[in-house]
């Protein structure tokens, strides 16, 4: 009877024990149910609302990097040289969009496609309505020779200065007359006239030092 009596007691005397310790040193075993939740929920969150998708195609990158490019391009009314990025930009955008792995990334790749083709637009009618359809050599290398011309002054390099200065003169005489449009001769003789301040500039130099 004794043994049975011990046991009874000890059988009530846990619950009571835990009772008498509070609800909150019960609740402390419980596993850190809400800490995990909020943790996925936080990440399935991010993952959703982000821009890019857990693999964002290369040629995403490459394509705003190549946009961004075309536009500096277009700003400097180097409009061939815009026009060829730009048509790149729209097929690494075209690829990007085809290999996209969320909405959100496609609808990137679209919008960058878009925009590339509205600046492919954009600098073939500035061709036409600029550039020449035969642009003379003598043009771009008596902008070179500027240039050079320019580092040499800076240097005090007077007498290479003036040298270069008045081939530039040479090369852009020659591209106003060989020009088809009104625009090259007005680049060829602006060269011209930049080019002979540069050779004053030289030889006011010169004779000083």
């Amino acid at each position: 009877m004794m043994g049975k009596s011990a046991v009874v007691q000890q059988w009530i005397a846990g619950p009571l024990l835990c009772g008498a310790l509070g609800v909150s040193a019960c609740t402390t075993a419980r596993p850190p149910v809400t800490t995990v939740t909020r943790t996925e929920v936080t990440t399935v969150r991010q993952a959703s609302t982000s821009d890019a998708s857990p693999y964002a195609p290369v040629e995403l990158q490459l394509a705003r990097e190549e946009l961004n490019s075309a536009r500096l391009a277009l700003d400097a009314r180097e409009y061939e040289r815009a026009r060829r990025l730009a048509e790149q930009a729209m097929a690494d955008a075209r690829v990007a969009e085809v290999r996209a792995e969320t909405e959100s990334t496609r609808y990137t790749a679209r919008d960058l496609r878009l925009s590339s083709e509205a600046l492919r637009d954009e600098a073939v009618r500035a061709s036409v309505a600029y550039l020449p359809l035969y642009r003379p050599v003598e043009l771009r290398l008596a902008r070179e020779t500027l240039d050079s011309a320019k580092l040499a002054l800076d240097v005090r390099e007077y007498e290479r200065a003036r040298r270069l200065a008045e081939q530039a003169m040479a090369d852009a005489r020659l591209a106003e007359v060989r020009a088809e449009t009104e625009s090259t001769q007005r680049a060829a003789r602006d060269l011209q006239l930049s080019s002979e301040a540069v050779r004053a500039e030289a030889e006011r130099l010169a004779a000083l030092y």
